[in-house]
C-alpha cells in the first residue's frame, strides 16, 4: 500500500504536464509557433514549451482546470499496480513450486532465465493494461475536453454510462492495442537485449552493468512511443468530442490506419519532447477556443 500512497503523489504532482503531454498527442496545439534555437543551436520553427502551455491551460480553465482527469488517472494508475502485484506474485509462487519440483528444469531455466522472466513479467504488465484501460480511457477523454470544452466525461460514473452508451464493452478498451504492442516490445527488448549486453559485452565492467537497463529502456522508449501517441489518438478518435473528429484529427478505422496516417503528416511522435518541439506541417490541427469553467476533478 505504501508503493500505491507514493504513486498517488507522484500521479497529482506530474498530472499538468501528463495533461499537457496528452493533449500534444492528441494534436492540440493553441499556441503559434515561434522561431528558436534547438539543443543543437540551428534556428527551427518551434512551439512553446510544456510549461507555456500549462500556463495556458491555466489561463484557460484556472488552477484546478490544471487537474481535469486526475482522478480517473489515479484510479488507472492503482488498479495497474495492484493487478501487476497480485498477478505477478502469483505466478512467481507457482514458477517457484514447479522449479522446486523438477531440478532438470531448474537446470534448463538457468540458462533461459531471461525469457522465462520476460514472459511471467509480461502476463503481469499486459493484464494490468487490460484492467486499467477503462480508467484509462475515461481519463484521456476528460483531458480531451479542453480542447472542445465540452462537459460529457464530467466524473466516473456519468463516463461510465456515456463511453458504454456510445461504443458498448469496447469503447472501453479503445486504443489497448497499440498500448499492449507497445508494453511488449519493451519488455522483451529491454530484458533479452540488456541481459546479451550484460553477459556477452560487460563481461569485464560489472559496474557499468548497473545502467543497462536505464539506456536501453531509453532506446525502447524512442522506438515505441509512436504506439504510445497512437493509443491516445484511438482512444479519443469517433467520440462526440471536438478533439476526435475532424478537422482535430480524422476518424480512424483502426489502429494500424492510425499509426501509418500518423507516420505518414509526421506526427507519430508528438510529445516526445516537451521543451524542443518542432513545428511540423500537420495536415490536422486544433485551434484555440474560448475559454469555458473549469470541470471537478
Amino acid at each position: 500500500w505504501n508503493s500505491i500512497a507514493v504513486g498517488v503523489g507522484m500521479t497529482v504532482v506530474a498530472h499538468p504536464f501528463t495533461y499537457a503531454k496528452v493533449l500534444v498527442q492528441l494534436g492540440h496545439e493553441p499556441l503559434a509557433p515561434v522561431m528558436r534555437r534547438n539543443m543543437f543551436f540551428r534556428k527551427q520553427l518551434q512551439y512553446p514549451s510544456v510549461f507555456a502551455y500549462i500556463k495556458h491551460i491555466n489561463t484557460t480553465d484556472g488552477y484546478v482546470g490544471l487537474y481535469r482527469g486526475l482522478l480517473p488517472r489515479i484510479f488507472a494508475n492503482a488498479s495497474t499496480s495492484i493487478t501487476y502485484s497480485l498477478v505477478g506474485t502469483t505466478i512467481e509462487s507457482q514458477f517457484a513450486r514447479e522449479t522446486q519440483e523438477c531440478s532438470e528444469l531448474k537446470k534448463v531455466c538457468n540458462h533461459v532465465i531471461p525469457i522465462s522472466q520476460t514472459t511471467r513479467e509480461m502476463a503481469a504488465r499486459c493484464s494490468a493494461i487490460i484492467i486499467s484501460q477503462p480508467f484509462h480511457v475515461i481519463a484521456i477523454r476528460t483531458m480531451a475536453e479542453f480542447v472542445g470544452h465540452e462537459t460529457i466525461y464530467t466524473n466516473i460514473f456519468t463516463s461510465t454510462a456515456e463511453i458504454y452508451r456510445e461504443d458498448g464493452i469496447l469503447g472501453f478498451f479503445a486504443g489497448i492495442m497499440p498500448r499492449l504492442a507497445s508494453e511488449v516490445i519493451t519488455i522483451w527488448l529491454c530484458n533479452l537485449l540488456a541481459h546479451t549486453v550484460n553477459t556477452y559485452v560487460l563481461t569485464d565492467t560489472v559496474n557499468l552493468r548497473q545502467y543497462t537497463h536505464l539506456v536501453v529502456g531509453y532506446v525502447a522508449q524512442i522506438i515505441t512511443y509512436p504506439l504510445s501517441v497512437t493509443s491516445t489518438v484511438m482512444a479519443a478518435s469517433g467520440t462526440r468530442l471536438r478533439a476526435g473528429n475532424p478537422p482535430c484529427m480524422p476518424v480512424y478505422r483502426g489502429w494500424l490506419e492510425c499509426l501509418k496516417d500518423l507516420h505518414k503528416t509526421g506526427a507519430s511522435n508528438r510529445g516526445s519532447s516537451m521543451f524542443f518541439r518542432k513545428a511540423a506541417a500537420h495536415l490536422y490541427s486544433a485551434s484555440a477556443v474560448s475559454p469555458m469553467p473549469a470541470p471537478s476533478m
